[in-house]
């Protein structure tokens, strides 16, 4: 069996990491609120730390679904792989510390977006399928539109916008995956 076949398997496993787009995109909505309703300070914070509700619920998840708890078709070095594109945001995490002590609480919103596309274009590979590129091409373009026709004095609509974007488009393509395996 040729590397493409076992990645394909992955794919089937994971459902094209269904999970984490799930968890992730409810988490993107739930910054939404913080936004619309708390502090800017503190919905930076929860825009930064987001992932330490959303990992838990993804594994979860993931676990429902059986990506977790049997075999991966793939050998070890393709699953350390996978570890360390799903880790590779992190190095972003200064930039969004630096954000959040100079006190530029909206940008967090869109810095952490366009970070987090980035390494959707691996998944492409991981999982076989172009729609990792399609979101992580429509979160980079679309957010930074949304940023530039902002206006400054509302500081809270941009960071809402940013957010719900891209929740809805990591959602969308759980939704466009999730048909794909059904059918």
């Amino acid at each position: 069996m040729d590397l493409t076949d076992l990645l394909n398997q992955l794919a089937e496993q994971n459902l094209s990491g269904i999970s984490f787009l799930c968890a992730y995109g409810i988490t993107w909505l739930a910054c939404a609120i913080f936004w619309k309703r708390a502090s800017q300070r503190t919905s930076a914070y929860a825009t930064l730390f987001q992932g330490l509700v959303a990992f838990p619920v993804a594994m979860g998840l993931s676990y429902l679904i059986g990506a977790i708890g049997q075999d991966r078709p793939v050998p070890d070095e393709i699953s350390t792989l996978s570890i360390f594109i799903g880790t590779s945001q992190l190095l972003g995490l200064p930039f969004l510390i630096f954000l959040v002590v100079k006190q530029q609480y909206r940008l967090v919103p869109y810095a952490f977006a366009v970070i987090c596309s980035m390494h959707f274009i691996l998944y492409s590979w991981l999982y076989q399928t172009p729609l990792y590129i399609i979101m992580a091409v429509l979160i980079s373009v679309l957010t930074t539109a949304l940023m530039l026709a902002s206006r400054e004095q509302n500081e809270r609509v941009t960071p809402i916008r940013v957010c719900v974007l891209t929740g809805a488009l990591l959602l969308a393509t759980a939704v466009a995956f999730l048909a794909i395996h059904l059918l």
